[in-house]
C-alpha cells in the first residue's frame, strides 16, 4: 500500500513508474508505427491511424491525435525515438514540432532532427518560444471525424460565385445539377461502350474494359467488396479502386471478374501489403517523394 510506505520508499518508487511510464509510451508508439505500416487499421474498417486509436484503443480523440503525430514524428529517426523514449521529447512538444514543420519546404529526416535537436529537454513553454510559434493544441477540426471536405480550385469558386450571383441559385445546389448533368453523360458514354465490342487487347494490359467494371460495380452495389477478419464488409463507397485480389496483375493476374473486386483506396492499400510486404510500400513511397521532389 502506497499509504504505508516510508517518505524516502515513496519517491525511490514513484521514479520508477515514471520511467516505467515512460517506456511504456515509447511500446505504444512503436506499436502504432507498426500498425500504420501495415495498414492495419484498415481491417477494423478504419480509414486513418487516428479513427482506430478512438473507436478500438478508447483514446479521447485529442488523446490519439498526440499520439499518432508523435509516432509519425519519430518515423525513420533513431534520434527523435530515442529522446521519446527517455522522456526528453513530450508528446505536446512532439505536436509543437509538427506544427513548426509542416510550414517549412524542407520535409526531410535532418531538418526534422535539427528541428527537435533545439527543443529537447527543454520546458514546453520555452520550446514554444524557440521556434517562435504559438501554443499548439490540436485544432477542432483534428479531433473530430468529419466528412472529407470537397477541395476545388480558385477558377471553380470563381464560376460558382458567378452562376450564383445570375441565378440566385445556392452553391451546393449548382453543383449538384452540373454533377448530375455529368454523370448522365458518362452513363451514357459507358452504355455505349457495353454495347459495342471492346478492342481486341493483350493478355498483359492493364485495361479493364468498360464492360468488366460496369459488372464489377454492381455486383458490389458500389460499395467497397473487401471484408475485413474483425468489423465484416467495409461500407466505403468513395474512392474506389479496381483491385486484382486473387492474383496481383504483377503476378499474371487478369482482368476478369472472379480476379478482380472493387475497393476503397484504404483497403487496395492494405491488400498491396498482404501481396508484397510492408517494405515494398514504403519503397513506393519513396520513390514517389523522389520524383516530386525532381520535378
Amino acid at each position: 500500500m502506497i499509504e504505508k510506505m516510508s517518505d524516502d520508499k515513496l519517491l525511490k518508487s514513484v521514479l520508477l513508474e515514471v520511467k516505467k511510464e515512460k517506456d511504456q509510451l515509447h511500446i505504444v508508439l512503436l506499436h502504432l508505427k507498426e500498425i500504420y505500416r501495415r495498414r492495419l487499421f484498415t481491417e477494423y474498417n478504419r480509414k486513418t491511424l487516428n479513427e482506430y486509436c478512438v473507436t478500438e484503443l478508447g483514446y479521447t480523440r485529442g488523446e490519439a491525435y498526440y499520439r499518432v503525430t508523435a509516432m509519425k514524428l519519430m518515423a525513420n529517426s533513431d534520434q527523435i525515438e530515442k529522446a521519446i523514449q527517455k522522456g526528453e521529447l513530450s508528446l505536446t512538444a512532439a505536436v509543437v514540432a509538427h506544427d513548426y514543420l509542416t510550414k517549412q519546404p524542407d520535409k526531410s529526416v535532418a531538418k526534422k532532427e535539427e528541428v527537435i535537436s533545439k527543443i529537447v529537454g527543454v520546458p514546453i513553454s520555452k520550446a514554444k518560444e524557440i521556434l517562435s510559434i504559438a501554443p499548439s493544441r490540436p485544432s477542432h477540426s483534428q479531433q473530430k471525424e468529419l466528412a472529407p471536405k470537397l477541395k476545388v480550385s480558385k477558377k471553380v469558386l470563381e464560376l460558382l460565385n458567378e452562376l450564383q450571383d445570375l441565378t440566385g441559385e445556392d452553391q451546393s445546389k449548382l453543383l449538384e445539377v452540373a454533377l448530375e448533368s455529368k454523370l448522365k453523360q458518362v452513363r451514357k458514354c459507358e452504355l455505349k461502350a457495353i454495347r459495342r465490342p471492346s478492342p481486341v487487347q493483350s493478355t498483359r494490359s492493364r485495361y479493364i474494359p468498360q464492360v468488366i467494371k460496369r459488372k464489377i460495380r454492381k455486383r458490389a452495389s458500389y460499395t467497397c467488396e473487401h471484408v475485413s477478419m474483425h468489423r465484416g464488409r467495409c461500407t466505403e463507397s468513395r474512392n474506389l479502386e479496381f483491385d486484382h485480389h486473387a492474383v496481383p496483375y504483377s503476378k499474371g493476374g487478369k482482368n476478369t471478374l472472379d480476379n478482380l473486386r472493387l475497393v476503397c483506396k484504404n483497403h487496395n492499400t492494405r491488400q498491396f501489403v498482404l501481396d508484397f510486404g510492408a517494405k515494398s510500400l514504403e519503397k513506393n513511397h519513396a520513390e514517389k517523394r523522389a520524383r516530386k521532389q525532381i520535378s
